[in-house]
């Protein structure tokens, strides 16, 4: 929610295209390069394609590294 501090489950979706993301719903995206998992929160309700996936500032907003 906005002005609050995200809370991120042990459980977090990994990123993938024909899924509905609902507002403020997290994704985790593997970044090779710095071996880790960047979690990204849903800012507009939307069904993936390839042009929807994170880094999308339309569509998403960055929160932490796993």
């Amino acid at each position: 929610m906005p002005g609050t501090i995200p809370y991120i489950g042990n459980a977090t979706r990994i990123w993938e295209t024909n899924v509905h993301w609902s507002l403020y719903s997290q994704c985790g995206i593997w970044d090779p390069k710095g071996r880790g998992v960047d979690i990204w929160e849903c800012i507009r309700a939307h069904d993936s394609t390839d042009y929807t996936q994170p880094p999308n500032g339309l569509y998403w907003r960055y929160i932490a590294r796993r």
